[in-house]
């Protein structure tokens, strides 16, 4: 990723896009502390974890189609009951009892799909976590695994299994989809149907036990790498993507473990979009005042996906907003089930990430007496003393003019020294 010489300050030309490196040594950027790629997930007195992806999203997708089953299923009761009373007949179960198996056979294993693939994401995505005490940074990497060698295993075997059963269902059922009475025939059917269940779950059932058991014992296995907090290599990048007819530019901040037997290369990294690179100066601000100057100096977690700023952001919109726009905001919440998608996102928040991460982080992570504390290295208190100086000096200076300033007496009294 980067040479291992790289220096807080330095503009490096890359093949992949032009950088601006951060650290080794986090010297202050004066940059206002913020975070607006909502990185930081959890914190404390003693650690700080960064880890992204929008968990409130994803659990409104998945319950997403619990509201489609309610409304279709609810439409199918009502055409039911209003031909009942319009030809005063008996209530057909036939519309609303289909479409209850339908949501069952169709929507909800769309709806489990999201919520696993989620709780998927989650676990191989896990945290940088920041050690403020320790004075270091545990960045996770994952060991390759093996290729699972089991016939006919993946995702064609799975969509393969579920269509065996849904037409093996539906083969089932045929029996009571005419009208009058079940005939010897359609007994056939249903006996045959539930033979052939039977049979399909003898086979399915035992290959897809193994199954699991092979890509849990093959799977790659996650690792954390600890540093130290002022040897890490951290950058604001900009990248441009261009194909055939298409051409995007992002910015990328980087935090990264060189690889000692390899010094272009990181032997554990992580990433986050900032937009632009002042975004990622300010991103960056937030973790080195949280090392640095302690939890209250940094922004706290995003409170977008806690149950709480939830209902508290429902009782101001029914206080500033019309009646129209306040009921179809309801409307919009109940379709999307955001009180229970804020519920979902904190149990994740709470039980899912602190259970998926290894034993050794979390002792890693108690907190130590303050006779135990590491302390800022004189380097770093040279540097931040320079800084200040700098910002004295020259009034309204960028926060990268700042950074640039410092490398280039840094080189000059290299070349002095040397």
């Amino acid at each position: 990723m980067t040479e291992q010489s790289l220096r807080a300050g330095e503009r490096r030309t890359a093949a992949d896009g032009d950088l601006l490196a951060l650290s080794p040594l986090p010297v202050s950027t004066g940059a206002r502390p913020a975070d607006p790629a909502d990185w930081i997930r959890r914190k404390n007195a003693v650690w700080m974890d960064l880890q992204g992806g929008n968990l409130v999203f994803a659990a409104e997708l998945s319950l997403m189609f619990l509201s489609l089953s309610l409304i279709t299923i609810g439409i199918g009761f009502f055409l039911s009951a209003e031909s009942a009373w319009r030809n005063n007949s008996h209530f057909d179960w036939w519309l609303p009892g289909a479409l209850i198996v339908g949501n069952v056979l169709c929507s909800l294993p769309f709806a489990l799909v999201f919520h696993y693939n989620t709780n998927k994401a989650i676990k191989e995505g896990p945290p940088v976590r920041l050690n403020r005490q320790k004075r270091e940074v545990a960045v996770p990497r994952w060991l390759a695994g093996r290729e699972v060698k089991f016939p006919f295993w993946g995702e064609q075997a799975s969509v393969f299994i579920y269509l065996v059963y849904l037409i093996t269902f539906f083969f089932v059922i045929s029996a009571f989809m005419v009208e009058g009475p079940v005939d010897d025939r359609g007994w056939a059917f249903f006996k045959g149907g539930l033979l052939a269940f039977f049979i399909e779950s003898l086979i399915f059932i035992p290959y897809i036990a193994i199954g699991l058991h092979l890509h849990k014992k093959h799977k790659p296995r996650l690792q954390y790498v600890y540093y130290p907090w002022e040897q890490l290599v951290a950058y604001v990048q900009k990248q441009q993507d261009i194909g055939p007819s298409i051409f995007t530019e992002r910015t990328l901040l980087t935090l990264a473990i060189p690889d000692p037997d390899n010094p272009e290369t990181a032997l554990a990294a992580a990433s986050i979009a900032v937009g632009h690179e002042t975004a990622g100066l300010a991103q960056w601000e937030s973790i080195r005042r949280f090392m640095e100057d302690g939890p209250e100096a940094c922004p706290g977690p995003r409170d977008y996906g806690t149950l709480a700023h939830y209902r508290e952001s429902c009782r101001k919109a029914r206080a500033e907003m019309p009646l129209v726009a306040w009921l179809w905001k309801k409307v919009g919440d109940w379709f999307f089930q955001r009180n229970l998608a804020h519920r979902l996102t904190e149990r994740r928040v709470n039980h899912l990430i602190p259970k998926s991460l290894p034993a050794e982080l979390q002792a890693w992570s108690q907190p130590l007496s303050d006779e135990q504390h590491s302390k800022p290295s004189a380097a770093l208190l040279e540097a931040n003393r320079r800084a200040q100086a700098l910002r004295r000096k020259n009034r309204g200076i960028s926060p990268q003019a700042v950074l640039e300033m410092l490398h280039k007496e840094a080189k000059e009294g290299d070349v002095l020294l040397a």
